[in-house]
């Protein structure tokens, strides 16, 4: 063979050499026969999905359970500010303590009327009118008045140019339509529809009067608010009682609270009695109240009720 032909056999030889390197090498599985795509297998994809399910399922709990925690942090704070308000009220009035009511009283609670005016306005009057209530059985959330029109009555309060955000009025657990959730008790120069305290004596009309602060309360959280100051009687011997106000749960078991002192704190009522009360759906506040004799089964939540509204012990 001339040079001319071995040298023609040698390129043919190196172009399929160079052929043979440029075309992609295929995978085969010898155990099925298939070619490798580079894909996932169905079971992959069944493990993948698996491992994420697991991971939501133990990530979720604790998610919603910081979320709660991050609300409950929130309304503790706007009550904070709501007693700061309180406090600022009576240190630039010589010590009187703002009206713990919303609304003028009854004629039969006239003589124990404060005549400081009003923390937050509610009731319906001549100079005022319409109602702020958020209890469904006055109609809904409506309470006659429009949100935008409950938050003006929200303003008028005597305590809002002391605490002018809006949001520390209202905790964030609470319906979107509710403008507030918080309520003071009769205790704290205010009334009680029906006077289920025995003697105005004790009423806190100042803020000296008030001992022990550090256990008083001064806010409580309403669900539903009621049209006026926060009900509880002051009786510690004979047969007890407990119809007004119902019991609020707006954080697990339990309601936050402001003190007398300033400071706000989280409170879980421990009877069961308290909390089905508490949870039992009503058209009035005093609907689903435990009988005397359920009280007596366990007084623990009535006698933190008694020290904290009255500063009283049984």
């Amino acid at each position: 063979m001339t040079d001319n032909g071995w040298r023609k056999t040698g390129v043919a030889v190196v172009k399929i050499e160079i052929l043979k390197k440029k075309q992609p090498r295929i995978k085969s599985d010898s155990r099925k026969g298939k070619k490798d795509n580079g894909g996932f297998t169905l079971v992959e994809l069944l493990v993948v999905i698996s491992i994420i399910a697991l991971l939501m399922a133990v990530l979720l709990p604790a998610l919603s359970k910081a979320r709660t925690q991050a609300k409950r942090i929130v309304c503790l704070s706007g009550l904070r500010q709501l007693v700061t308000a309180w406090m600022a009220y009576a240190e630039n009035n010589d010590g009187k303590l703002v009206n713990g009511g919303t609304a003028p009283p009854p004629t039969t609670a006239a003589a124990i009327a404060s005549t400081e005016p009003y923390w937050c306005t509610s009731f319906n009057t001549s100079a005022d009118p319409g109602y702020d209530w958020s209890w469904k059985v006055y109609g809904d959330y409506s309470g006659i008045l429009t949100y935008a029109q409950r938050i003006e009555k929200l303003k008028k309060g005597a305590i809002f140019r002391y605490c002018q955000n809006i949001k520390s009025y209202r905790c964030p657990e609470a319906d979107k339509d509710m403008h507030r959730t918080y309520v003071m008790p009769a205790s704290m120069n205010a009334y009680c529809v029906g006077c289920y305290y025995s003697t105005d004596s004790k009423v806190a009309k100042r803020l000296g009067q008030i001992k022990r602060s550090k256990e008083r309360v001064v806010f409580f959280e309403e669900r539903e608010i009621t049209p006026d100051a926060f009900q509880f009687p002051d009786n510690t011997t004979g047969t007890f009682s407990w119809t007004y106000d119902k019991p609020n749960i707006m954080h697990g078991d339990g309601a936050n609270f402001g003190f007398a002192d300033g400071h706000a704190d989280y409170h879980r009522w421990e009877c069961a009695s308290t909390l089905k009360w508490a949870k039992t759906p009503s058209s009035a506040p005093q609907d689903g109240a435990p009988t005397s004799a359920e009280l007596t089964t366990c007084m623990k939540d009535y006698d933190w009720m008694l020290n904290a509204v009255w500063g009283l012990t049984r």
